[in-house]
């Protein structure tokens, strides 16, 4: 049953990835309708993360109690409704509190996503089945990006949302009837806990393995909200290419970006049965990938169009530096693993941040440039890169997760 459940959040991480970017394919149209200029735009984007960081935490934490299978429920039901309200929107105002809003019911997913799959799958194999959960954003691109493009050539951004949203309460009616006659209903997903208090919660927050993991995985995220609501402009208006060619640009680099997040999860979890140590087997993997896509993504700026390079680059920086998300949820988790839900929701929580400051610093960045549009994208480029390096380097020197002094913390709290 766990594995029925596992392609059910697959699906269900592919639809709500995909709702999230349909902005950026729709960012010319958009931005074309109702005059916006880069910094408005910026604006747009990160208001989808203002209520979604607070449900995100909220939500993460609440599924300990009330089972991750209903609050899954819940988001698929409030992202139904949302997108069925898009021909609302008739101005910026609406448009910013259609992505709040939308923001607001996807919150709690992924931090109880992650809560499930910490139930019901052993640690051995939790980083395949962690990664295949977070693949569906990346088949979200490669699935939906050519799709969706089509959809609103043909039909308008309007329609496009509202099919999202029908595409939702399908994935909604189907995970409530496999859940509904599975064996075991809701007991698996539901754990009873005790009430946190904020002496079990300070030595975690201390822990440097917890506040690098939360930095690592958050500027991963920067990458993601980057390529959603910037990629399609710099791929059509730095790089000239048209939309449809943009669309199954995205998509052949979530194709690559998936292959070597199967590749690299499935050398992590082999790398723990054999050596039972987090920091062989997850801090040493996360590093070294993002540091690996920290150097590719740097080396686009200096390669100027050639498409060729910069699909190559961005397949490697996708790929490398997203399995260190894979890697966080594990760390997190063993830092406090009767408490999942929190933990993630922690987690969830610094990446939502990163994903709220990246839109704006970015569109203040690419807008500096002034008329030099690649000059401006190439700054923001080497932002992240830089981010990547430093951090994946603090990473791999100061993060232990399998010290005594770190280990006690856990044992602590459950004894």
């Amino acid at each position: 049953m766990r594995w029925i459940s596992l392609i059910l959040l697959f699906f269900a991480s592919l639809i709500i990835y995909a709702d999230k970017q349909v902005i950026g394919f729709a960012a010319e149209p958009l931005m074309k309708e109702f005059n916006l200029n880069g910094s408005e735009w910026g604006i747009v984007g990160s208001s989808f993360f203002i209520l979604f960081i607070i449900t995100s935490f909220i939500g993460g934490t609440w599924s300990d109690r009330i089972g991750t299978t209903k609050m899954i429920l819940f988001v698929l039901l409030g992202v139904s409704i949302i997108q069925f309200g898009a021909f609302a929107i008739v101005g910026l105002p609406m448009l910013i509190l259609y992505r709040v809003l939308l923001g607001a019911f996807e919150g709690p997913f992924i931090p109880s996503g992650f809560n499930h799959i910490s139930r019901i799958f052993p640690i051995e194999s939790r980083g395949l089945a962690v990664s295949i959960f977070i693949a569906g954003a990346s088949m979200g691109g490669v699935i939906c990006s050519p799709i969706l493009v089509a959809l609103i050539e043909r039909f308008g951004w309007q329609w496009t949302f509202v099919s999202l949203g029908f595409v939702s309460m399908l994935l909604l009616v189907t995970w409530a009837l496999v859940n509904r006659f599975s064996r075991t209903g809701q007991n698996v997903t539901v754990n009873q806990v005790k009430k946190l208090k904020w002496s079990d919660i300070a030595p975690v927050l201390r822990n440097p393995a917890c506040l690098l993991t939360i930095i690592l995985s958050a500027i991963s995220y920067w990458l993601v909200i980057w390529t959603a609501l910037w990629g399609p402009v710099y791929l059509t208006k730095v790089i000239k290419l048209t939309p449809m060619q943009m669309a199954y640009a995205l998509s052949g680099t979530g194709i690559a970006a998936l292959v070597l997040i199967f590749l690299i999860s499935a050398l992590s979890d082999r790398l723990y049965r054999k050596t039972k140590s987090f920091r062989v087997s997850r801090v040493w993997v996360a590093a070294i990938s993002t540091m690996i896509g920290g150097i590719s993504l740097g080396t686009i700026p200096f390669v100027g169009n050639s498409f060729v390079w910069v699909f190559i680059a961005l397949c490697i920086a996708k790929g490398s530096t997203y399995i260190s998300v894979t890697m966080a949820v594990q760390v997190m988790i063993q830092l406090m693993p009767e408490r999942a839900g929190f933990m993630s929701s922690i987690l969830t929580l610094g990446n939502n941040t990163s994903q709220l400051v990246a839109p704006v610093i970015t569109g203040i960045i690419v807008q500096s440039a002034g008329a030099n549009l690649a000059l401006g994208f190439n700054y923001s480029i080497f932002l992240m890169s830089g981010l990547f390096l430093v951090i994946s380097t603090l990473y791999l020197l100061f993060v232990k997760p399998d010290n005594d002094k770190e280990a006690s913390v856990s044992d602590t709290v459950v004894g």
